[in-house]
């Protein structure tokens, strides 16, 4: 893109300084520390810093130009407003939206998949980048950078490089998976799941799906839905759609799959297509994990993958530190480091595959809160007390206050008193935990991202592994 393509994509209300017509831009950021020679700063009213405090340097250091909000703008100092390109927008996010889709829409010809879910999402994603990028170019999204800024910044960096795209997109409240795929332009669709998170922000079921559904909405009459077919939302979502569909589920579906063997170390699968069956070691274990590597194979299928190819297509997949990242404890003992995020749903999946992995081990469970679940939020953590005593767990240890509740569940379940700790002390968790936790051990460590229960996990891999 060049300076006149941006300022066709944005609309600022004004701009200065004088404008290079022909000069292409270089990387496009929103920290100032990254900015080089031809980029353009997006300035960003941060939580605790603004942006547009640091107009000035970002120029220093060679930016082409800069992207403020008008309040931001009376924070640049004056000679630079008025002899470089600064763009005054209303709001600089949307700038940043409105110019990843002018992008996207430059190499429309590249074949991009939009992944979102209630979780799985960045699993799948990085699943799927394992099937493609062993033959492929592939862009996607690092990390869980899906939201309103993250997914855009990545979508900038596509280029006649790549062959596809993949791009992981998540929500906190109405309006932004909508938003995020008419950024993207997505000619592939998955929804992992459909299931309570965010409730805070969607206030019901309906308000979730809804949500997510937009993405399979947004592909119109073309491109491909690649539906959860033991999800009925997801499938109630794909009913509201036009394009072509293809199913996965354990059985009787387009792809289809079953866990053939599982270790610490992961699992082996086998998976149906109509090409015909393969078999794949993944490196991480479980059902629902099942479920993410048949959405990744329906779309590296839907994408002209043959199912050859895909024999040994999992075999470099790595599980994502934090999102049931199994990490081995001394005397054969198991970390299961599931402490990026939790919801009742993927809790409970994470709680079946510790019973699954246990094979004769004792079992500990470090549960944080699962948040944003608004008023269903009691009810859930108490359903997820009485599983854990329902699966003959070990040791619980409950950190927060939801998690009184589930602590209360799993005594009514019939857990006893010692075997419960609850607190809301991070200090006592981890010394309790790590008190507690002896070789042969597996454990399991699940929270809301809020409850940082990747430093618990942190510190029992320094004292165990």
């Amino acid at each position: 893109m060049t300076l006149p393509e941006v300022i066709g994509a944005i609309h600022p209300l004004r701009e200065a300084g004088g404008i290079s017509p022909s000069e292409p831009i270089g990387a496009v950021t929103a920290d100032s520390r990254h900015v080089g020679p031809g980029s353009v700063f997006i300035a960003l009213q941060g939580e605790r810093v603004d942006g547009a405090e640091f107009v000035g340097d970002a120029f220093g250091k060679g930016a082409l130009a800069a992207i403020v909000s008008e309040a931001g703008a009376r924070k640049v100092p004056g000679g630079v407003a008025r002899t470089k390109p600064v763009f005054v927008v209303r709001d600089p996010v949307e700038a940043l939206g409105d110019m990843a889709r002018a992008h996207r829409l430059r190499h429309r010809g590249i074949p991009l998949v939009g992944i979102t879910g209630s979780s799985g999402k960045t699993t799948t994603k990085e699943m799927l980048f394992c099937l493609l990028s062993r033959s492929r170019r592939v862009l996607r999204n690092p990390g869980n950078r899906n939201n309103l800024i993250g997914m855009p910044l990545a979508l900038l960096e596509l280029s006649g490089e790549h062959d596809t795209a993949i791009l992981e997109m998540g929500s906190n409240a109405p309006g932004e998976i909508a938003r995020l795929a008419g950024i993207a332009c997505p000619d592939i669709a998955v929804i992992t799941n459909i299931s309570p998170a965010h409730l805070e922000g969607f206030r019901t079921m309906q308000g979730v799906a809804r949500e997510k559904g937009d993405l399979f909405r947004a592909l119109g009459g073309a491109g491909t839905a690649v539906v959860n077919a033991t999800d009925l939302r997801v499938v109630r979502e794909a009913g509201r759609c036009r394009a072509e569909k293809v199913h996965y589920g354990v059985a009787l579906n387009d792809f289809s799959g079953r866990i053939v063997s599982m270790s610490d170390a992961g699992m082996r699968i086998a998976v149906q297509t109509p090409a015909g069956e393969f078999s794949s070691f993944v490196g991480i274990a479980g059902e629902h994990h099942l479920m993410n590597a048949l959405a990744a194979t329906a779309a590296a299928f839907t994408l002209g993958m043959r199912a050859a190819e895909m024999e040994d297509g999992f075999a470099g997949f790595v599980s994502v530190p934090g999102r049931f990242h199994a990490v081995p404890l001394r005397g054969g003992g198991l970390l299961l480091d599931d402490s990026y995020n939790a919801n009742p749903a993927s809790t409970e999946a994470a709680l079946r595959s510790l019973a699954s992995l246990a094979r004769g081990r004792r079992t500990v469970v470090v549960f944080g809160d699962m948040l944003e679940l608004g008023e269903n939020s009691p009810a859930s953590h108490l359903r997820i007390g009485h599983l854990i005593a329902s699966l003959s767990v070990d040791r619980l240890f409950a950190f927060g206050a939801g998690a009184v509740q589930t602590a209360r569940g799993a005594k009514e379940g019939g857990m006893s008193d010692a075997m419960i700790d609850h607190t809301t002390d991070r200090g006592r968790l981890r010394e309790a935990v790590c008190g507690f936790v002896a070789e042969g051990d597996v454990v399991l460590v699940k929270g809301s991202r809020g409850m940082r229960l990747d430093e618990v996990a942190a510190e029992l891999r320094g004292v165990m592994a």
